[in-house]
């Protein structure tokens, strides 16, 4: 019979048509589709749907033992005769008692008898229950099984039952397949599933309930692992599924995450794609594990066909054909440089694991032995197989290729690195080229911005080896400099007491023990002043005033202390030529060292690509920029790295502010569940505070909100904590000022003001601005506010500064409906209640279809022409001067020109004048 046949169908257009089937008459229907492409979970899925309906559903699934999939359906029908209690099944009960017994004796009637007894207890049942039988793996079964089920299918369906299989292809027409598809009034073809297809399905692999949202930050990891295979749901399954059972996934802030840095995502046992490898045959399972082992820093070329045919023990051509093989099967593929690298990252990575370090140290040392009978030898050739060598007796020679590798033009500064790490292991550390060595070390790992791995290096394999020991005086103090800056780069100074030793060599032979011991304590106490000054002390006892190298580790260090609110004036920090940057107090206070770093050693400082370090300073951009949903999944990912090691405890800014956007969304039990991960007592406490005051003010606790709001302020004061000060006095402030508590406002205002004066960075001074304006109803003392938080970059900031003008503004449309813009695309609710609340107490419509209101925007003479003269590339001062008036007046109007139209920067003003959506006039 024609069959309908639905192809390249994805899980909805699967469900959609097995719907359909569901509330049809009697049918048969085929689902294939490759191995892991969803076959299972499609049927899965009919399961609930059909049951939830009233149908009866009998999966019987060919699974380990297909030879019993006749026993196993009778099982189902017994026990749906019993459940459907029926005097009149009794009859059926036994008939079906009877089948079973012949099906375990193995005696009695063939295929065709057994198919219509089956069909008789089917006719009977299915006027008193909707039957939907399920053969999952239909070409898995035996011939002759295959041959009675396609009988039962046939002959049930007239009764109303619906028969659904699955198989992995197509058979042969004369096949037990070829047979089910003759008869089917329907087939389905699987395609692989998209990535968001994908992604919907992991909260049912991930968790056993199946409703917990997957990180974003765990599905890209996955994705990048599979590749092509990502679109495979048994692949995908069966990945998590071994991610689960070695503790790798956990649940942070409702979200399945990745936690720790251990093994890669390797595909599970038995895979397919391994099969696959297994079948091409041993020389192309040998190549691929070399190919696998060689590409783990940089993936080969096929211009090093020859090496690697060396390295598998094989004749180039033996090699050759085994790369075509691997090529057209799909395991390999080539780039346009000629690399070669697997289709599939994850059966590379359980090549390595299934290989082991063994395996691998005795490859390259192979090649290694290889390529240095080779005359004259290549350094950049051998250095990336003599690194992966285990360390060794003292070798010179062998750590003056890795050195002159390291050295070379090409070399990368993570290579360099590597090699100069593999260069030391071998060198004699009373040796001349050690000290050299070790130099060259510091620079290129603080020139790659690996301060977390230098840590490590230092305390790991340096200093054990100079173990009194240790060369010039000089060269020490360099390298105590720079191993102290890196441990406060990464908040690591818990781990103070492993430099000791080396700072007691340092005293020892500079005769400085009072300032080394006056270092690691202000150091431990975060006190930059003193630590400054016995920077200065051990600089001039060994000479290293003009030394580059100590003053970038001592910068780092220095610059990476919270100190005088990151404002410092040491020649450590910042060259006479290039002044500070006028605020990098508020980077300093929540220990963002990224940030400081970057405007205190302008040019000399090298952000790191991973790290402790650089994840906060992401999180708190993200945050800062409004994508809050990516600073929610960075602060998960620092999360469950806690959950994996033992991070900074002191350092906990992440999960303060996860907890504020929480709040803000109006989610109080994530907000507070991540206020509830903290220790008891942190640098961030007045920004824990600060949530704490939004749950209370939310929840309707007003009164609460500013009495525990007030004591947790004057907690911090007395602690001396600084950070997030004036956010706590702001929102207390604002609290009581809609609750019409004079006096509180009163007291808070001045407590600002008070903080204004002591501290006048960027931040509070906004605050004081914005919060006094609001009082007092000063408009100009507001748009200064507003003014501050634009140049801070902060959007929540910004909605907030924008609201309080909206609230004293004679004009209040543009600045409210800007707050609402912000406040709706960071889904700020709980900010957001109150600024619609405003607007509907002006009146002002908002719909998110209206224009911009840029559209609206309608300049005078004289701002038209300010405008066109930016849009032509004119700076401030040019524009002072072609209109004749001062810098400070031009600087005014382009204040009021971008709070009237909406715009940001002088880019979007311009594009709005350019595109013709600025008022009715002529351009000039």
């Amino acid at each position: 019979m024609g069959a309908t046949a639905v192809t390249s169908a994805g899980p909805e257009d699967a469900q959609a048509a097995l719907d359909r089937v569901l509330t049809g008459s009697g049918a048969i229907w085929v689902v294939h589709g490759p191995a892991g492409s969803g076959r299972s979970t499609v049927l899965s899925g009919l399961t609930q749907r059909g049951r939830r309906s009233g149908a009866a559903v009998l999966p019987v699934p060919a699974g380990p033992e297909p030879e019993t999939v006749l026993l196993r359906l009778t099982t189902q029908l017994v026990e749906l005769i019993t459940a459907l209690d029926r005097p009149e099944l009794v009859s059926m009960l036994s008939a079906v008692a009877w089948l079973r017994a012949r099906l375990e004796s193995g005696s009695g009637a063939g295929p065709q008898t057994t198919a219509h007894d089956l069909i008789t207890v089917l006719a009977t049942l299915a006027p008193r229950s909707r039957i939907v039988l399920q053969f999952d793996d239909f070409d898995l079964l035996p011939p002759e099984l295959a041959t009675v089920l396609t009988l039962v299918a046939e002959g049930a369906r007239a009764t109303g039952t619906v028969t659904v299989a699955t198989v992995t292809g197509r058979d042969p027409a004369g096949g037990p397949v070829g047979k089910l598809l003759a008869i089917a009034d329907g087939t389905i073809g699987l395609r692989p599933l998209t990535a968001a297809e994908t992604t919907a399905l992991l909260p049912g692999w991930t968790t056993r309930a199946g409703r917990i949202a997957s990180d974003p930050a765990f599905v890209t990891s996955v994705r990048t692992a599979l590749g092509p295979l990502f679109g495979n749901p048994g692949t995908v399954g069966a990945t998590i599924a071994g991610l689960r059972a070695t503790g790798r996934l956990s649940v942070v802030d409702e979200h399945v995450c990745l936690i720790g840095a251990g093994p890669p995502i390797a595909l599970p046992g038995g895979h397919p794609e391994t099969l696959r490898l297994r079948r091409l045959g041993p020389a192309a399972r040998r190549l691929a594990a070399v190919i696998a082992v060689l590409s783990e820093h940089s993936a080969p070329t096929l211009e090093r066909l020859h090496w690697l045919a060396s390295a598998a023990a094989q004749s180039p051509s033996t090699a050759g054909q085994a790369l075509d093989d691997l090529v057209r099967a799909g395991i390999l593929r080539t780039g346009t440089d000629g690399a070669v690298e697997f289709a599939v990252p994850a059966l590379a990575d359980g090549l390595r694991l299934a290989h082991g370090t063994r395996w691998r140290t005795v490859l390259h040392r192979r090649i290694t032995r290889a390529l240095l009978g080779r005359r004259p030898v290549d350094p950049a050739e051998v250095a990336p197989h003599l690194a992966e060598l285990p360390p060794s007796p003292p070798d010179p020679g062998t750590a003056e290729l890795l050195l002159t590798a390291a050295a070379g033009a090409n070399t990368d500064l993570p290579t360099a690195h590597r090699y100069r790490m593999a260069a030391l292991r071998l060198l004699d550390p009373s040796g001349d080229r050690f000290p050299e060595a070790l130099r060259a070390l510091l620079a290129d790992s603080l020139a790659a911005g690996g301060y977390s791995t230098l840590a490590d290096d230092l305390a790991t394999l340096v200093a054990p080896r100079l173990a009194g020991a240790w060369p010039h005086p000089r060269l020490s103090a360099t390298v105590l400099m720079c191993w102290l800056g890196a441990l406060a780069h990464e908040q690591r100074l818990a781990e103070l007491d492993v430099v000791r030793p080396l700072a007691a060599e340092v005293a020892r032979a500079l005769g400085t023990a009072p300032e080394c011991r006056r270092l690691l304590e202000a150091v431990n106490r975060s006190d930059r002043p003193v630590a400054a000054e016995a920077v200065r002390v051990l600089a001039r006892a060994c000479g290293a005033e003009d030394d580059r190298l100590f003053a970038l580790g001592a910068g780092i260090l220095l610059g990476a202390l919270p100190g005088d609110g990151g404002r410092p004036a040491e020649e450590w920090l910042v060259p006479p030529e290039m002044p500070p940057h006028e605020d990098v107090a508020e980077s300093a206070e929540v220990l963002d060292t990224v940030s400081v770093l970057n405007v205190l050693l302008r040019g000399r400082y090298q952000p790191p690509a991973t790290g402790f370090s650089v994840d906060w300073h992401t999180v708190r951009q993200a945050y800062r920029e409004g994508e809050w949903d990516a600073a929610l999944s960075l602060a998960r990912r620092l999360e469950g790295d806690r959950l994996w090691w033992d991070p900074p405890r002191r350092h906990r800014f992440a999960s303060v502010f996860a907890a504020e956007i929480c709040a803000q969304r109006d989610q109080p039990d994530r907000a507070t569940d991540w206020l509830r991960r903290l220790p008891f007592r942190t640098s961030a406490d007045a920004y824990v505070a600060w949530v704490r005051c939004r749950l209370h003010q939310s929840a309707g606790r007003h009164d609460e909100a500013i009495a525990r709001g007030w004591q947790d302020y004057t907690d911090c004061r007395e602690r001396g904590v600084r950070a997030g000060m004036e956010r706590l006095l702001a929102r207390l402030l604002q609290g009581a000022r809609r609750q019409g508590d004079t006096e509180n406002v009163t007291r808070l205002l001045s407590e600002l003001e008070g903080l204004a004066a002591r501290s006048p960075t960027a931040s509070v001074q906004e605050a004081a601005l914005v919060c006094g304006g609001l009082v007092r109803g000063d408009m100009e003392s507001v748009r200064a506010g507003v003014k501050l938080a634009r140049q801070s970059g902060d959007a929540f900031r910004i909605a907030e500064a924008c609201t309080a003008f909206g609230e004293v503004s004679p004009v209040p449309g543009p600045s409210l409906l800007e707050a609402h813009r912000t406040l709706q695309r960071l889904d700020a609710v709980a900010t957001l209640t109150s600024v619609a609340a405003l607007l509907d107490q002006h009146r002002i419509a908002f719909s998110p279809d209206r224009v911009d209101r840029t559209d609206r925007a309608t300049l005078d003479p004289l701002e038209r022409h300010i405008v066109g003269l930016i849009a032509n590339g004119h700076t401030n001062r040019q524009i002072a001067a072609a209109l004749q008036v001062s810098e400070k007046r031009i600087e005014a109007r382009l204040t009021s020109l971008f709070e009237r139209t909406g715009s940001h920067s002088r880019v979007e003003l311009a594009a709005a004048w350019l595109q013709g959506r600025l008022g009715v006039g002529q351009r000039p």
